[in-house]
């Protein structure tokens, strides 16, 4: 009785030496910064603990063998090869079947033109594995398998296998980790460069867009203007321009515009590009706002479809006549502030452009007096909100207008905008936001 305790009493211990010795290769493996790493540090412990001619690692896919690393006589060799089971016989697939090591006497070899050999395969566990066909046609599933080829004792010492078993136990689980962290290194790594090019693309797009926009502070005799442009993003969907609508006479008439491209972004970038051209394309002495509008809008319904729209105000100033004829096509109120402190709303009467095809915009005029201050803006200011949802509000926009009377457009813009982030309290704005101030001298 007491040899049978002994005997067991050292098997119990050479097993736990054998897992200990499986347990120490996995943390040295583990500090791999990669699977070829990992891979590499495993094959080396094996080497150490079973002396042969070759040791292999291979990935099990669907029916594949994948190697993932190879020694032969103690060196790296080339590996990467990819095996097809359904040709390379049944004892592989029988040992990855029966998730236990195999022992074949005369096997093919690892290294080219050698002679068969004695052969161990040892497969790890397969949950996370290829799924492989049962004789019965069931599937099952294993994740790697190791090839020792040709072992240097004829004899492989029962603590040795025990510890290739401890290692098929728990490295499938290590290496497939790290595949997936090697993959998600991958995507990673592209997604990185994806967004650097598409960060490139945005920041040309803000170039070119900031390029469309009136360089300084347009200079029209009778009027002091003004303006601001922050867009919510590097590109916007806002757009304001100011411009003499006869080219050849720079101090008549000038066409005046704020639009807002629904939505913000590259593709509200695009239509707003695309807007400033056709608008300075129709844009011409003797043709009325209404049917500029119309002919705008049934472009952009042929070339964008309804996908974004624009709302519109749109204005002829003519400063020789203290008058101005304006239309406005879905957008929001607009504002002048007049010299004795009133403030009147320019209501929109039509829908926005560039979505419906019964399109009927009509135009007004009002009086553009000396004193007076014509506020243009989009509705990124009007719709900032507060810590607590509540909006900025046109009734504030109006108040705080009324107490800048008498400030010049420059102090105007100024005064409203620190009145807006005064009441956002840093909430960032989730819009584009654009502020013209046009004051009649």
């Amino acid at each position: 009785m007491e040899d049978l305790q002994n005997l067991q009493t050292r098997q119990l211990k050479a097993r736990l030496e054998s897992i200990a010795t499986a347990g120490e290769i996995l943390r040295v493996s583990l500090g791999g910064t990669s699977l070829a790493a990992a891979v590499r540090t495993l094959l080396l412990g094996l080497q150490e603990l079973v002396p042969c001619r070759a040791v292999c690692l291979f990935e099990v896919g669907d029916l594949t063998l994948r190697e993932l690393g190879r020694f032969v006589e103690g060196e790296e060799a080339e590996t990467g090869r990819t095996w097809n089971l359904s040709q390379e016989g049944t004892c592989t697939l029988d040992a990855l079947r029966l998730h236990r090591h195999t022992m074949l006497e005369s096997a093919h070899s690892l290294v080219d033109d050698a002679l068969p050999g004695k052969t161990i395969l040892v497969p790890f566990e397969g949950r996370l594995g290829g799924a492989l066909p049962e004789k019965s046609g069931e599937a099952f599933q294993a994740s790697h398998l190791l090839w020792i080829d040709s072992p240097d004792s004829a004899e492989i010492p029962s603590e040795t296998l025990d510890t290739l078993i401890a290692l098929a136990s728990q490295a499938g689980v290590l290496l497939t980790g790290f595949r997936y962290r090697d993959d998600l290194e991958r995507t990673y790594s592209a997604l990185r460069e994806a967004n650097q090019r598409l960060q490139r693309d945005i920041d040309r797009a803000k170039r070119i867009q900031e390029g469309l926009l009136p360089h300084g502070i347009p200079q029209v005799p009778g009027l002091l203007m003004d303006w601001r442009y922050l867009p919510a993003e590097k590109v916007s969907g806002d757009y304001f321009d100011c411009f003499p609508i006869d080219p050849d006479v720079p101090e008549g008439p000038h066409c005046i515009v704020i639009a807002d491209v629904s939505g913000h972004g590259i593709s509200a970038s695009m239509v707003m590009v695309m807007f400033k051209v056709l608008l300075r394309r129709e844009i011409r002495p003797g043709r009325n706002l209404t049917d500029v509008l119309r002919r705008l809008n049934k472009t952009l319904l042929d070339q964008v479809g309804g996908i974004h729209f624009v709302t519109v105000f749109l204005a002829a100033i003519d400063p020789s006549q203290a008058s101005m004829e304006w239309c406005s096509a879905g957008h929001c109120p607009q504002v002048i502030l007049r010299a004795d402190g009133s403030v009147e709303e320019l209501m929109a009467d039509g829908v926005f452009v560039g979505m419906f095809e019964d399109f009927l915009p009509e135009s007004k005029i009002s009086p553009l007096l000396p004193g007076d201050t014509l506020l243009l803006y989009t509705d990124g200011i009007t719709e900032a909100e507060n810590p607590s949802g509540e909006l900025f509000g046109m009734e504030r926009l109006r108040d705080d207008l009324t107490g800048l009377k008498d400030a010049s457009p420059k102090n105007v813009l100024d005064g409203l905008l620190t009145s807006m982030e005064s009441f956002v309290e840093g909430c960032s704005r989730q819009d584009d936001l654009t502020l013209v101030a046009v004051r009649a001298i």
